[in-house]
């Protein structure tokens, strides 16, 4: 019995010393993804032309949010002096005013989104074609992102550098 536990012992060292030495002789490096994109020039400026539309979008919503709000008050302060069918028509137009409101604010986030959205992808794709050259031409065998790895040395962190390259391959 004595035996068996000291040979699977043995034998458990033997395979974390080998699989230390394996693991010394891979190049790893980690690179935190969301920061390496982020920090691109093409997305810093995707983001700013978002920013534009969205101020856009914005201002047109205001102005007919402040339409909407005018037009409530008037009807408020003159519905005592209207006869039923034109305060029926008026409470009709601020219906209708509302509920374009909606459906334009629901119009904007949605271009806003589907904008971000291509965005993402057209980084995404750049990055997942850069990241190979760069593991390839660095003689890396894994790269690991962040949701995977809960510790890096910092020397092992690449980040910097792939954000780097994909500013150069424009």
């Amino acid at each position: 019995m004595k035996i068996r536990l000291l040979m699977s012992g043995v034998l458990a060292l033997s395979l974390l010393v080998a699989s230390e030495a394996t693991a010394a002789e891979l190049n790893v490096v980690f690179v935190d993804v969301k920061t390496a994109i982020e920090n691109t020039a093409k997305f810093r400026e995707g983001l700013q032309h978002l920013e534009g539309i969205k101020a856009n979008k914005q201002k047109e919503l205001e102005s007919l949010r402040d339409k909407i709000n005018q037009m409530d008050k008037d009807l408020l302060n003159q519905s005592m002096a209207m006869s039923p069918e034109k305060l029926s028509q008026k409470q009709q137009g601020l219906d209708d005013l509302k509920t374009d409101f909606q459906r334009k604010l629901q119009d904007a986030q949605r271009a806003m989104e589907l904008e971000k959205n291509r965005l993402l992808q057209g980084v995404y794709t750049k990055f997942g074609e850069k990241i190979q050259e760069f593991a390839v031409k660095k003689g890396y065998d894994y790269i690991l992102t962040k949701p995977s790895v809960l510790y890096v040395k910092p020397v092992h962190d690449v980040t910097a550098e792939v954000t780097k390259l994909l500013d150069e391959s424009k």
